[in-house]
């Protein structure tokens, strides 16, 4: 019965796959809730941002703000965002794949990057993207994260250097509904938030600046870049531990039927072993009569 042995040693290392697997699907389902209300938490405080700037738009002194301003010359600065670790389904891959037709679509000399997580970092090196900054994923999300990557596009915007600056990351609505998307954050596309609020609600506040306009707008869209990158950043690790839930759910699942399959497969040659014990025990008996 070497067979039926060797069964019983896929068996067993089938069940401590198991155990794992099933220990990252419980971790990543911890972590996926934490980072789903972070998420959901802040988008509600972004939205609410875009709306303000919509509403400041209507006062004529913000038109020479330059994060406004259309730009024509300059490079792109996009910021990418993937996760340091494998075991995460399509996550990664999906995000690469956008880099790619991103790089089609603009041309990889007219481009350059800004990375968080290790898979991207490596990925952009690979294909001989200019990466000018990364930065580190961590293990927790903090709002001071996206202070550096803010100033970095404001400051290249603001200098003509850049004439946009887009994320590449995972959007997040749920565990089931997510994917790689593509955002530009600036310049303030003023026509977009137009089409997410109504004119009466926009016009329904006076404003009155001080000490200047041009102060307090460019402050309120300072603040707001940098809470649309950090919601940016807090969507992308929500969908990577749902995608990371997921693809161990999927892994415990094929391990689980391949331990049938050969919890099955053992059972019938130790089913036909004791037939064929008995048979040779029967005639045995028979030969003696």
């Amino acid at each position: 019965m070497a067979k039926g042995q060797e069964i019983k040693r896929r068996i067993k290392s089938i069940k401590s796959m198991l155990q794992v697997t099933k220990a990252m699907e419980m971790i990543s389902s911890i972590k996926m809730r934490k980072a789903q209300q972070k998420a959901l938490g802040s988008k509600a405080y972004s939205f609410e941002a875009w709306k303000a700037i919509k509403k400041l738009a209507r006062a004529k002194q913000i038109a020479t703000n330059p994060l406004l301003k259309k730009q024509s010359k300059g490079k792109i600065l996009a910021f990418v965002i993937s996760s340091d670790r494998g075991l995460a389904g399509s996550y990664n891959a999906d995000i690469m794949r956008r880099v790619i037709k991103f790089v089609e679509e603009n041309s990889k000399e007219n481009i350059e990057f800004v990375t968080m997580g290790l898979k991207i970092k490596k990925f952009i090196q690979k294909i001989g993207g200019n990466i000018i900054a990364d930065f580190p994923l961590g293990e927790q999300i903090r709002f001071t994260m996206s202070s550096p990557i803010a100033l970095l596009a404001m400051e290249g915007i603001s200098s003509g250097k850049y004439k946009k600056f887009v994320s590449i990351h995972t959007h997040f609505g749920s565990a089931t509904n997510k994917g790689a998307t593509e955002l530009q954050i600036l310049p303030v596309d003023i026509e977009r938030i137009s089409t997410e609020i109504s004119d009466q609600e926009a016009s329904s506040v006076e404003f009155k600046f001080e000490p200047t306009a041009d102060g307090v707008v460019d402050s309120v869209i300072r603040q707001t870049i940098r809470a649309i990158v950090y919601q940016v950043i807090l969507e992308s690790e929500a969908a990577e531990h749902a995608s990371r839930m997921i693809a161990m759910k999927n892994a415990s699942d094929a391990a689980s039927d391949l331990k049938e399959d050969f919890e099955f497969t053992y059972n019938q040659l130790r089913q036909q072993s004791i037939t064929s014990e008995l048979a040779e025990i029967s005639a045995g008996s028979l030969a003696q009569q």
